[in-house]
């Protein structure tokens, strides 16, 4: 597994999360407080179970769960999770929080409950997830959604395909063609330019 280096990651102490599925980057913090970026920080390595609303960690316990994302940290202080809102719950209308360029999948992290009324955005759908049809700038009206979860693969993403007869696994170099999560089908091209829908897993949930 290929792990993420970054100088200076720390254990963020208490961290607020939107949604039940925690990433890795959700449990780290580089210098000055900057997010982990990478395909790793959208790694999830814990889910608080239904009816919690905050989960507390040992440091120990924390570490380990990144460390199969492929992220070493640092820190011996306990974490403390929060779940702020069970947002998926209670669908309404959204703002966006960011710019988003056309064809982005609004999570989320993307999005924050605003009034209804105003005239919102074009809004499109990828595996059954919202995703912006033009690029909006951030504050822009959404209209009533679902933000999707954020433990999921962005389109472009290379990842590595296995597959499986008796004894023999083969595994090859692919790339997505559509945003995914793991549990579902997604479209990917391998090296010969061929597409054809594969089950997506995340290494953690695959072992």
């Amino acid at each position: 597994m290929l792990m993420a280096l970054a100088a200076g990651l720390t254990l963020v102490p208490a961290v607020t999360v939107d949604a039940r599925a925690v990433t890795a980057g959700d449990l780290v913090r580089g210098a000055g407080g900057a997010r982990l970026g990478g395909p790793a920080a959208t790694r999830v390595v814990l889910r608080l179970p239904a009816g919690r609303r905050h989960v507390a960690l040992p440091a120990a316990a924390a570490l380990a769960l990144v460390r199969r994302a492929g992220v070493v940290a640092h820190g011996t202080d306990p974490v403390s999770i929060t779940l702020r809102s069970d947002t998926r719950a209670a669908p309404g209308c959204w703002a966006s929080t960011r710019a988003l360029a056309a064809g982005e999948p609004v999570t989320v992290r993307d999005a924050v409950p605003a009034a209804c009324g105003e005239e919102a955005v074009a809004i499109g759908s990828v595996g059954g997830e919202p995703v912006v049809r033009d690029a909006v700038a951030a504050g822009a009206p959404l209209g009533r959604l679902v933000p999707a979860a954020v433990a999921r693969i962005a389109a472009g993403t290379a990842l590595l395909l296995r597959s499986t007869a008796g004894p023999v696994t083969i595994e090859r170099a692919v790339t997505t063609m559509q945003p995914g999560r793991s549990g579902r089908r997604v479209f990917v091209r391998n090296g010969d330019g061929e597409v054809f829908a594969a089950p997506l897993a995340m290494a953690e949930e695959a072992r």
